[in-house]
């Protein structure tokens, strides 16, 4: 019996410590769009470093287009692709020698970028079709010590600041150049 009691609060610290989960869902209203269809295109060739994060600008992007974009069913298409979601690690520079051993230096420099255009595609030809683009980058880095579960969180965290960025952005772009498309 202690033994299964044991085993139990193993697996329970294991599965608490066990990574960083995705960052909580946006709280802004969502952006009702006069649009029957919504599609999402992802049109970038370097998704995410070989890391392979729990979150990555392009899962954000997608949550980020099933909770935030609603259509209303007026004849028309949006289209949000994805010109670029990547984050990519870079090795930095660190001392060698005796004097390293004493020192903890930055070892890894992870950048990540989101640009994203919401283009609508009007069902008439009597009408204009238009676009907005919005895009964000950042970076943070990692010292030689770094737990997986720090490098995780720091990852989230990047990913959840670039994708309000965005979300800024292109609310303001779709307003400014798109407004007949926004509700």
């Amino acid at each position: 019996m202690t033994s299964s009691f044991i085993l139990s609060l193993c697996v329970l610290l294991a599965s608490a410590a066990n990574g960083y989960s995705q960052p909580s869902g946006n709280s802004r209203p969502p952006l009702v769009l006069t649009a029957e269809q919504i599609i999402l295109e992802e049109r970038y060739s370097e998704p995410y470093s070989e890391q392979g994060f729990t979150v990555t600008p392009a899962s954000a992007v997608r949550d980020w287009v099933k909770t935030r974009l609603v259509a209303d069913g007026t004849p028309g298409v949006i289209r949000v692709i994805i010109l670029d979601a990547r984050m990519t690690r870079k090795d930095l520079k660190t001392k060698g020698g005796v004097r390293g051993w004493f020192t903890d230096d930055q070892k890894y420099r992870y950048d990540g970028r989101i640009h994203i255009r919401v283009e609508y595609q009007p069902a008439s030809s009597g009408q204009y079709s238009s676009q907005a683009e919005a895009e964000s980058s950042g970076y943070f880095t990692m010292p030689e010590d770094a737990t997986l579960n720090q490098l995780e969180k720091k990852a989230a965290d990047l990913v959840q600041d670039l994708m309000q960025r965005t979300d800024l952005e292109i609310e303001n772009n779709m307003l400014r150049y798109m407004p007949s498309v926004v509700r």
